[in-house]
């Protein structure tokens, strides 16, 4: 959803890129420094977050990271770098590093076990759902309430409010598993129609 919009910060994340640029940075590498912040981030969470300066921690390096995944993509765009290995580097390493925060959740005790395994799996789903009908020529970004932008998005928040209520980061994952089983749905009927209308069925 969020990606609809993404034209508005455009701006903001190519003069971000110029400074990285000039630091010497590749796509590939501040791709690299946004997954070490998130397995940052995850390993606070396995903590349990006991103490305000842990759950400060963990959103600067929940921000910081994100920015950083944002960045690297319109590093690609505006030097020309854009390659299929990056793609790949950057969509491996985002799946990987949203497996670590969930476990990380459950493992500090934050997020009951079952609840973690169910944000995961559906968020994993939902990458998996646009990836494998983009081979069908369907096109899917946008379509949903739930891509990788709201989920963090929605964890950012609710971890800043875990300073004040710990059952915020457990709602927060709530809405995550439940967002984003209704984007597989909604991903789902979207494709139906499309492949419907050009007479093809599903495999």
């Amino acid at each position: 959803m969020l990606s609809k919009i993404q034209y508005l910060v455009e701006g903001h994340f190519q003069l971000t890129a110029g400074a990285f640029n000039k630091a010497g940075f590749t796509p590939d590498s501040v791709t690299g420094l946004g997954f070490l912040l998130t397995l940052v981030a995850s390993l606070l969470y396995s903590t349990g977050l006991g103490s305000a300066w842990l759950v400060s921690a963990t959103v600067l390096a929940l921000l910081v990271g994100s920015y950083f995944d944002a960045v690297d993509g319109a590093m690609a765009r505006r030097y020309h770098k854009i390659s299929k290995m990056g793609g790949i580097l950057d969509s491996v390493l985002d799946r990987v590093g949203e497996t670590a925060l969930y476990t990380g959740l459950a493992i500090g005790g934050l997020v009951l076990g079952w609840l973690s395994l169910w944000a995961l799996s559906a968020s994993l789903m939902v990458s998996y759902v646009r990836a494998r009908v983009d081979v069908e020529g369907v096109k899917l970004k946008g379509v949903g309430l739930a891509e990788r932008p709201e989920r963090l998005l929605i964890l950012l928040i609710s971890t800043i409010l875990a300073a004040f209520n710990t059952l915020a980061l457990e709602f927060g994952v709530v809405l995550v598993a439940v967002l984003s089983t209704v984007t597989i749905i909604e991903r789902l009927y979207r494709t139906r129609l499309v492949l419907s209308g050009s007479g093809r069925g599903f495999a």
